[in-house]
């Protein structure tokens, strides 16, 4: 969650005199780096500021740590100069240079779910972050942590007995923390682990400032503390995390327990500055396991939410969430090799003008191949995007179409993620794939999901009007699916929308004939050419005609093929 809760620091006087925390970020992306000293430039931690040291592979931070040891933060990128080239660092760090110290926070644009937790389990690291959930105040709220955690440490080597209770509490909560969760599980048996996450605890945040969230954890902490006795340790783990641990308790004797805790929050409202606010939790359990106890906990949290929040999830070894994490982790192996070995391919779906009887264009639609199977994006996209590999496959089916398209006269489209739009460099990219194989961009559309938010997403107007001024053709694909982006027909300049193909193939219903009707109207107002996608009968086919939709595409006109057509009319 989010950083509320640091209070801005006292500044003293000759705040120079401090010596800076040193800082290390290793990210082969020149970009990450401007970000992070950008989003920390003010960060001041003990009235000391924070210097930065910026590597761009994990080579060049592995020769700078063995010389200097000083550094108190660690951000490091998994995926540089090799896949796992961060954590081969983190490694060495660990066992050979002999540094328990140094705090050290993964960042990786290329997670997924699977990647979380082989790191938590395999490495000797102090954080994980997604750099795409990473905000300006989840990252100084991470670095002010690690560097807290840092001053800690290094003064308990010097101040054994004396810094053991901060080192061991929760500033904000004087609960136990993480670290003396780690060492207590170590001296336990039979352990019974009751992990609570407040739900949308950074709507509270976002609402109603870091103050209010502040009294909220200190409530809830007083709350738990209430129950803390020989049978129940209690934890404050994070930001908005807190662990019950219980030795040799039955399972009723568990539910009594969570079953007290709801109703108490149930029936209690937390009133601060005239703000009344009520809280839920959601509750992962962990029974008669040996290993990994709170990643489970964690694991069994995400169950619950994958159906709401507000829920009581028991971890077992066939949760869905697991099952979605090995599948996750077979497809991400899959997209890599079939990268590598060339085995990403376009097939080519038809579309034909209605008003010609000619086919006039091609959508390119990506495909993998393997062994004797054609796999359809259904079954891997969404790990791709998870994992950062759209970009790629992106510019793989943008190479290899353009192939295709050189030795005829054919118009031809692809579809572009949110991802090549957030590239400022996609449409010279683009540019220069087309002047490479001098093939005129006006023969060229790419196609924008509709439900791609194209407000919150940094460059992609610039790309889009980059990409008219080449001259290239921008379709909204899947038009209506979401019923939101009228306005881009307008903003984005479109020239061709692709009605959602829900409404195609339900075209003898009422409803969906009237939304067709109305989209039709709209776009011929506009001079937008529409095509009518899942066109897949002769009936269907000829109500899209009577609606004087220019377009069909769809197994009636023919099914996405490895290669072009013979005929100019299929349907003759």
């Amino acid at each position: 969650m989010e950083d509320f809760l640091f209070a801005d620091e006292i500044v003293q006087e000759n705040p120079s005199t401090k010596a800076p925390w040193k800082v290390l970020i290793v990210d082969d992306d020149p970009g990450i780096h401007d970000i992070t000293i950008l989003a920390l430039k003010n960060l001041r931690v003990q009235n000391r500021p924070v210097s930065f040291t910026s590597v761009y592979s994990a080579k060049e931070a592995q020769e700078l740590i063995e010389h200097d040891q000083s550094f108190a933060v660690a951000l490091i990128d998994v995926v540089m100069e090799s896949t796992h080239a961060g954590l081969e660092l983190t490694q060495h760090i660990r066992k050979e240079l002999l540094n328990p110290y140094l705090r050290i926070i993964i960042r990786t644009g290329q997670s997924g779910k699977a990647p979380e937790k082989f790191v938590i389990d395999n490495y000797d690291i102090n954080d994980y972050k997604d750099k795409t959930e990473l905000n300006a105040d989840k990252l100084y709220s991470s670095v002010k942590i690690a560097i807290d955690s840092y001053s800690e440490i290094m003064d308990f080597n010097h101040e054994n007995d004396k810094l053991y209770k901060k080192v061991v509490h929760n500033p904000l909560t004087n609960l136990y923390n993480r670290h003396k969760l780690q060492a207590d599980l170590i001296h336990m048996n039979k352990i019974t682990v009751i992990l609570f996450n407040l739900d949308r605890f950074s709507h509270i945040n976002d609402l109603y400032g870091y103050k209010q969230g502040n009294y909220i954890i200190e409530e809830v902490g007083r709350t738990l503390q209430l129950l803390e006795d020989e049978n129940n340790k209690i934890y404050h783990i994070g930001i908005d995390e807190f662990i019950i641990l219980r030795e040799h308790s039955s399972t009723q004797e568990t539910d009594a327990l969570i079953a007290k805790i709801i109703k108490k929050f149930q029936n209690t409202s937390f009133v601060h500055e005239e703000i009344d606010i009520n809280i839920t939790f959601t509750i992962g359990i962990v029974e008669n396991e040996t290993e990994f106890l709170c990643n489970k906990a964690d694991l069994a949290v995400k169950e619950a939410r994958l159906i709401s929040s507000n829920r009581v999830q028991r971890y077992h070894h066939n949760m869905k969430i697991q099952q979605d994490i090995f599948n996750n982790l077979l497809w991400f192996k899959e997209i890599k090799n079939a990268l590598a070995q060339d085995r990403i391919v376009p097939y080519f779906q038809a579309i034909y003008n209605n008003r010609n009887s000619k086919i006039e264009k091609y959508e390119c639609l990506v495909r993998l191949i393997k062994e004797d199977e054609v796999i359809s994006p259904f079954s891997f996209l969404d790990v791709a995007e998870e994992t950062g590999l759209l970009t790629q496959i992106t510019k793989v089916m943008l190479e290899k179409s353009v192939l295709v398209f050189t030795n005829n006269n054919f118009s031809f489209s692809i579809n572009i993620t949110k991802h090549d739009l957030q590239d400022e460099h996609f449409a010279d990219y683009v540019a220069s794939v087309l002047q490479k194989n001098s093939i005129s961009a006006e023969r060229l559309t790419l196609e924008v999901l509709e439900n791609s938010s194209l407000e919150s997403i940094p460059n992609s107007k610039h790309n889009i009007a980059r990409l008219h001024d080449i001259g290239c053709k921008i379709s909204l694909d899947d038009f209506g699916a979401q019923c939101q982006n009228f306005a881009n027909m307008l903003d984005l300049q479109l020239d061709t929308i692709k009605i959602d193909g829900y409404f195609i193939k339900n075209l003898k219903e009422e409803i969906p004939r009237n939304m067709v009707d109305s989209i039709v109207y709209f776009a011929n107002k506009m001079g937008i050419d529409l095509v009518a996608e899942f066109v897949w009968n002769k009936d269907i086919f000829e109500i899209v005609k009577e609606l004087d939709i220019k377009y069909s595409q769809g197994y009636y006109i023919s099914e996405p093929l490895p290669y072009l057509l013979a005929k100019e009319d299929p349907l003759s």
